[in-house]
């Protein structure tokens, strides 16, 4: 809105949210070590994780190819997500010599995801078209940190560089290697992480955005009752 020239005074923000008592229910619920084992998951073992539908812009490979560049010693990579690309991902997880070390869940029913985000410990969404993407939203109420392409519009409401997550340049798989090289074996910096993404999630809520709707409809009823009629910005 800002890039057509419409003044900062003529705009409301309104979070886009999910439903956040929820998630935070779900996920204190979550018993680590059991979802872990049922991937066949070392209880402590770095894992990252894809969770989106298999499609191409969503460029699954990338995480995928990055991860196995970055050979994070003892990692996983978790696929949450069905689509047109499984069947090709499966192969080259095969031809990358991977097998052992990538799952594929499937598709996963919202009522899952709290076990999943909970379980894991780094986000990656490397989305080439992503106007917002809400999984950052239920990964940060889980306490999960996040990785997202530059194109993915949550990036500028929600991640905080080093402290919430890292945003790297789509479709750049060797930038998102050397993250995953640098941030997957730092347990503890992901455990903090984590944890500010879960606080830092407390002011994106519902409530905040009834309040911005409310603030833009008395703004709205302001400008129209002014002399000019709001004809000019």
């Amino acid at each position: 809105m800002r890039s057509l020239g419409i003044p900062s005074g003529r705009i409301a923000l309104t979070p886009y949210t999910v439903d956040n008592d929820w998630w935070i229910e779900r996920a204190g619920r979550v018993d680590r070590s059991v979802v872990r084992a049922s991937w066949r998951i070392p209880r402590d073992a770095p894992t990252v994780l894809f969770c989106a539908k298999l499609q191409p812009w969503k460029r699954p490979r990338d995480i995928l190819r990055a991860f196995a560049r970055a050979d994070v010693d003892g990692s996983y990579l978790v696929f949450a997500g069905d689509g047109p690309l499984r069947g090709d991902l499966e192969a080259e997880v095969r031809s990358l010599g991977l097998d052992q070390r990538v799952r594929f869940l499937g598709f996963v029913n919202q009522t899952g995801l709290p076990s999943v985000y909970s379980s894991v410990d780094l986000l990656v969404l490397p989305s080439e078209y992503e106007p917002f993407g809400v999984v950052v939203n239920e990964a940060m109420l889980c306490a999960c940190p996040v990785v997202v392409s530059d194109r993915v519009g949550a990036r500028f409401d929600l991640v905080r560089i080093g402290q919430t997550g890292f945003v790297f340049p789509t479709r750049n798989i060797e930038v998102l290697a050397k993250l995953l090289r640098e941030v997957l074996p730092a347990r503890e910096k992901l455990k903090h992480m984590g944890q500010a993404a879960a606080e830092g999630m407390k002011e994106w809520s519902a409530e905040r955005s009834i309040d911005g709707l409310l603030n833009a409809i008395a703004a709205a009823i302001q400008f129209r009752s002014r002399p000019d009629n709001g004809r000019t910005l």
